[in-house]
């Protein structure tokens, strides 16, 4: 099972590296910045030649960055529009220097109310991203919108806004999606069953295609089925319980995919008893 989580990596992005390596994860997803946003700090070459040994060590894979939560290309403020869009290129650029393959970024939220709006802001955020990359395909970088809990005027919580949205990629080849467990269970997608969990999958498949799915977030919910409101809970001690978490971790179509923690810990080292126990529920 590849299992990983979400990693501080503030003041060193090889730390990060280190730290997962010692709590026996596979995988790893950290911020690229500060996630309340702010400035990219500068990062020398002698800390990303120490990140990839860090890397090369630890044999994690995949890398996972995600942007931080300011970034909203949705927004009914320019200087907002203008700063996320500023961000994303900045942390392609990133994923680069550090051999990320995905970029996970929340699609963002209708903050005006007006949701069409948003949707085209969001597309030309990610074609302008995507044309200021280098031409061979982004180096491998895939940009990937995690599906969302549809909590007020968020995007992205529903296939068919995905699918909207990877209609107006210019580079769709680029593009990946990623299940957070509680957004999806809290929007109404029902995986505690087997047959809700195989209902979901298959329109996955027809309307985005799985193939597209490359991360999933392994999240129990602090909130009910379809209330629409994203809290995390640690595994086994939410809404979606040990049945719902098991359901997703064994299933055929998923179990190949990196699942990254993303629960409430007080400390760290508190993710390997979390790890541990998704792979004591692994059939």
């Amino acid at each position: 099972m590849n299992i990983g989580a979400h990693i501080s990596s503030a003041g060193n992005f090889a730390r990060a590296a280190e730290n997962a390596s010692k709590l026996d994860l596979s995988c790893v997803q950290f911020f690229s910045r500060n996630p309340r946003g702010g400035k990219q700090r500068s990062i020398s070459d002698e800390e990303i030649s120490a990140w990839h040994k860090a890397v090369a060590k630890a044999e994690l894979d995949p890398v996972v960055l995600h942007s931080p939560y300011t970034v909203n290309l949705a927004s009914d403020r320019p200087r907002v529009v203008e700063f996320s869009r500023q961000i994303i290129v900045e942390d392609l650029r990133l994923c680069r220097r550090l051999g990320a393959s995905d970029y996970v970024i929340h699609p963002g939220s209708a903050t005006g109310g007006d949701r069409q709006k948003g949707m085209v802001q969001i597309t030309e955020g990610i074609n302008e991203a995507i044309a200021q990359s280098p031409s061979d395909s982004d180096c491998g970088v895939r940009i990937v919108f995690e599906l969302m809990s549809g909590a007020g005027n968020e995007l992205g919580s529903r296939l068919h806004e995905m699918k909207t949205l990877l209609s107006g990629i210019c580079s769709p080849e680029v593009l990946g999606f990623c299940l957070d467990t509680c957004h999806c269970w809290v929007r109404g997608y029902q995986l505690a069953s087997r047959k809700g969990l195989e209902s979901f999958l298959t329109a996955f498949d027809r309307v985005l295609g799985l193939h597209r799915l490359t991360v999933v977030h392994l999240n129990d919910s602090h909130y009910p089925f379809a209330s629409r409101r994203d809290r995390h809970a640690r595994l086994g001690e939410g809404e979606l319980g040990r049945k719902g978490i098991s359901n997703v971790i064994n299933h055929s179509r998923l179990r190949h995919l990196p699942f990254i923690l993303e629960v409430p810990v007080d400390e760290e080292r508190q993710y390997q008893k979390q790890a541990d126990l998704a792979r004591s529920w692994r059939r």
